[in-house]
């Protein structure tokens, strides 16, 4: 029979070879698990029939660590395993099943410098789990009553991967009491037997650290009271952290992400110069206007970007002809504004869909760590660049031309009167006042247009006015008035609301009333200075410092120029004044000729004797200037000679100077050589001086040493060579002479014979 340990049972089988079983080899390093070993822990002896013993446990299971071979009774299952290996970053868990056993029996266990690393007086209880860590166990073979717990039991995989961190990284471990446990970089994470890592959705259980700067951060609430740094942080107190509180960012159990649109990261609008946002404070419903150039972070836990949508008479007043103005405040409507929200296509940030990730954390956060990665590009690094387009995503801007102006009016009765070249952001409760303007010519109020943008600055008006001289003779005035609003008077520009009106109604009356003073030639004659002398008010009385032309103090008008741009009389009259007006042109223009003929002869005689006294005094000039230039001459010549004879001198006396300096330079460089050659002869001597008492000296010892040689030195000297000589000839020559019968003193003879060695054996015979 054999026993099935699969199925616990005994097989009968009719074939010797499968019934014969392999012994258990558990080799140096290994160990065998045994189930059912017997009480005394003996084996079935080899090479004899064995009876089943009585006295098996049955239901337990031993460890037995290698070198070790032995059979097994029947009903008894072992499992070799191998030692288990751990690196630094490897760790194995165990489970204590039998505590007593544990206790008493020892485990194999080396630590990193392969030393007994076992525990003593350790305690353990039924169920105990066990982390055995690679950083404090090298190696280790478990004692009986402990059971390492293998990933893989088909595979013999026992050992599992811990997971190193680096720096900027950091893993999330759940307990099962739902406790979690964050681990920062570098170092080595090893979980507690009851802690599972927690996996990004993608795969991985490593995550790195947000990365904030002050123009980002995240938004969380504290789900679990904590203190940091001496600060208190009550469960349900809301934090908004930027790079200003810390650059890095590592996630805390006591923190819940709060997530707008499903995205965890706030960053800053970039607000350009001249644009702005309006930013609403939830808690107080104030709306302010935030200004750049500023990179504004809002803080979500009381500011709301918001839009402010422009009504049709608002666009066509602040944006006179903008078609596409007026079709975007068209579409921002609640229903669009909800569905571009529930799509998270708001480019502001909105309280809808806001959602604290409390409910299933974990998916959460682990979406959240899977993209919190800092990230740079792998290929070519271009500068960065960004496109701006806040067209309708800012503050309502009014661009205020050069020469315009504008009122600022709110909703809280303040007002403001801004001059061009400006841009005026509105605030959310501003808006532009309207003003009238008549047109067409005459001007009147059935075409009128209305506007935000006064022009203040070379306004031209044009219009017609009909009048009557004194002589009853109806003429129609086209003039055009050049029109300034004086600054001073500001406050007033937009206090009439048709100007133009007003203008034109207060002009035509004083004109009317002006050219009824005159008969019809006397205006035709000059009708642009009547007109201008009555509009600009020229015959009144100026005050110091007041203002040219006609100021309406209604509103700080003033017309500072008129020009008449045509004047229309009845057919009948107009022929007359025509024929009068050749008349007295043809009568000017004669006497203007005689006028002119005079003039041209008086004006050649005075230029003809003009020309002749000018001549004479150029002619004295000359003969001056010549008489100066001759004596100048003379004088320059006479200096230039003394400056020649000056300077020869000079020169002979610095050349004598000059053979002075030579010869004593010549003298020096002689006396220096022959001082070189002297000590150059008596160094040469010293040197010979050293040399000769040098031999001297060899000579004497060497004379030394001779005499101290004496013969029966060299007699003991030459007597001890030959013996050492014969003595190793003798040794060299022994076999030969015995082979051939001969004493070793006649072989050594012979071979020597004829040199100074000859017969030298025989003397030490």
């Amino acid at each position: 029979v054999i026993f099935n340990a699969k199925t616990k049972r005994f097989e009968e089988t009719s074939d010797f070879e499968v019934a014969r079983q392999l012994f258990t080899s558990a080799p140096e390093g290994w160990y065998a698990i045994m189930k059912n070993p017997t009480e005394d822990g003996l084996h079935p002896e080899a090479g004899k029939p064995n009876n089943s013993p009585k006295n098996m446990k049955i239901g337990t299971k031993v460890n037995i660590p290698g070198p070790v071979t032995f059979a097994l009774f029947p009903g008894q299952m072992t499992k070799v395993v191998r030692g288990h290996k751990l690196r630094s970053n490897q760790y194995l868990i165990a489970r204590v099943y039998d505590a007593e056993a544990a206790m008493k029996n020892k485990a194999i266990v080396l630590d990193t410098e392969g030393k007994d690393a076992e525990k003593k007086d350790e305690t353990y209880f039924v169920g105990q789990l066990l982390v055995i860590k690679g950083t404090e166990v090298s190696f280790y073979i478990p004692p009986t009553g402990i059971e390492v717990i293998a990933i893989d039991e088909r595979r013999g995989e026992y050992v599992r991967e811990a997971v190193t961190l680096e720096r900027l990284e950091y893993a999330i471990l759940k307990d099962e009491n739902g406790e979690k446990r964050y681990c920062h970089g570098p170092a080595v994470v090893f979980p507690e037997p009851t802690e599972t890592f927690v996996k990004a959705p993608k795969g991985g259980t490593i995550f790195r650290a947000l990365e904030l700067s002050p123009i980002s951060g995240i938004y969380v609430k504290v789900i679990a009271e904590y203190e940091e740094k001496g600060i208190k942080h009550p469960i349900g107190e809301e934090l908004f952290i930027t790079g200003k509180d810390q650059m890095i960012y590592y996630p805390r159990p006591e923190h819940a992400m709060i997530q707008y649109d499903g995205k965890y990261m706030h960053h800053a609008i970039a607000i350009p110069e001249g644009e702005g946002r309006y930013i609403l404070n939830r808690l107080t419903g104030e709306i302010k206007t935030v200004k750049g150039p500023v990179m504004y972070l809002p803080d979500p836990r009381t500011e709301v970007v918001v839009k402010r949508s422009l009504s049709d008479k608002e666009c066509e007043l602040m944006y006179p002809g903008n078609a596409e103005v007026l079709a975007y405040n068209r579409g921002i409507t609640d229903e669009k504004i909800s569905k571009m929200a529930n799509k998270g296509q708001l480019a502001s940030t909105d309280a809808i869909n806001t959602a604290y990730a409390t409910s299933n954390q974990e998916a959460t956060l682990a979406i959240f760590e899977a993209n919190a990665n800092i990230s740079r590009g792998v290929s070519y690094t271009k500068p960065r660049t960004i496109t701006l387009d806040t067209k309708y995503d800012g503050v309502v801007a009014i661009n205020v031309w050069t020469g315009y102006a504008v009122n600022v009016v709110s909703k809280s009765g303040k007002r403001e009167v801004v001059i061009g070249p400006a841009t005026r952001l509105l605030d959310y409760d501003e808006t532009l006042e309207a003003v009238t303007l008549s047109t067409g010519t005459p001007k009147d109020t059935k075409r009128v247009i209305n506007t935000a943008y006064l022009r203040v600055e070379n306004n031209k008006v044009s219009d017609a006015i009909t009048v009557q001289t004194k002589d009853f003779v109806n003429v129609q005035l086209n003039v055009s008035f050049c029109v300034n609003f004086l600054e001073k008077y500001k406050n007033k520009w937009f206090s009439v609301d048709n100007y133009i009106k007003l203008m034109c109604d207060r002009i035509r009356s004083v004109v009317k009333n002006e050219v009824k003073k005159y008969n019809i030639e006397e205006f035709y004659s000059d009708p642009t200075s009547i007109v201008r002398k009555v509009v600009l008010n020229l015959d009144a009385e100026k005050k110091e410092g007041a203002e040219y032309g006609r100021v309406f103090h209604e509103n700080g008008m003033q017309i500072y120029d008129v020009e008449v741009l045509g004047v229309k009389v009845e057919d009948t009259v107009a022929k007359l004044l025509y024929e009068h007006q050749d008349e007295m042109v043809r009568k000017a223009l004669e006497l203007s000729d005689a006028e002119k003929n005079m003039e041209v002869t008086t004006k050649l005689d005075n230029y003809a004797k003009e020309t002749a006294r000018l001549q004479h005094e150029t002619a004295l000039y000359r003969m001056n200037l010549d008489k100066t230039l001759a004596m100048e001459k003379a004088q320059a010549q006479a200096e230039l000679e003394n400056t020649k004879r000056a300077a020869e001198a000079a020169k002979v006396q610095a050349e004598a100077d000059v053979q002075i300096i030579y010869n004593a330079i010549a003298q020096e460089k002689l006396n220096r050589t022959r001082a070189e050659k002297e000590a150059e002869i008596a160094h040469q001597r010293e040197l010979a001086a050293i040399e000769e008492e040098k031999n001297k000296a060899y000579a004497e010892k060497m004379e030394q040493i001779i005499k101290a040689i004496s013969p029966d030195l060299i007699a003991a000297m030459t007597s001890n060579a030959n013996a050492n000589l014969m003595e190793t000839v003798a040794k060299s020559m022994s076999p030969y002479a015995i082979a051939k019968g001969e004493s070793v003193s006649e072989v050594t003879n012979k071979l020597l014979r004829g040199t100074p060695l000859e017969g030298l054996l025989e003397q030490f015979v």
